[in-house]
């Protein structure tokens, strides 16, 4: 005769019962040990280096910089300088993927667009992007780089200023 007690009704248990319940505590546990344990860790910090225009990178002219975009949503920002003459601005984006599908905006001072380079190039994934404009003087501009249709890559981009 089998017993009533809590302990008699856990041998009466399939042996698998017990077992699944062990290795869920003991998985519960052991995540809970790797997960670490810092005034920070419940919080997510986004990193907003590049990521808007207000903290925009500094761009040397005729310096090619190198950048890559991880994610669909990834988007890097970079800041021409003012100059004291009108100019014309030339901007190269070469992307170092043949699957990246390119976009490229220009901005001004107030944050407007000025120039938007990308939906000529959803069908032409790899392509190089060149684009010019007449810049004002004393006025700053800013180049966004980004990739359409959750594309990733690599890419160099390259930012010229010569006399009109």
């Amino acid at each position: 005769m089998t017993s009533n007690t809590w302990l008699g009704r856990i041998r009466k248990l399939d042996p698998r019962v017990p077992a699944a319940v062990a290795a869920t505590l003991m998985l519960v546990v052991g995540v809970m040990w790797v997960v670490p344990t810092t005034p920070t860790s419940h919080t997510f910090q986004f990193e907003t280096q590049r990521r808007n225009i207000e903290h925009a990178r500094l761009i040397q002219l005729d310096k090619p910089v190198n950048g890559s975009l991880v994610d669909g949503s990834d988007t890097e920002f970079y800041r021409v300088e003012p100059r004291s003459n009108p100019f014309q601005l030339v901007v190269r984006m070469t992307s170092e993927s043949s699957t990246m599908i390119p976009g490229l905006r220009v901005f001004d001072a107030t944050g407007s667009l000025v120039q938007d380079r990308s939906s000529e190039y959803v069908q032409r994934p790899g392509s190089q992007i060149d684009s010019s404009l007449l810049a004002e003087a004393n006025a700053t501009y800013y180049v966004q780089v980004f990739s359409q249709r959750n594309t990733t890559g690599p890419y160099t981009l390259t930012v010229t200023a010569h006399q009109p």
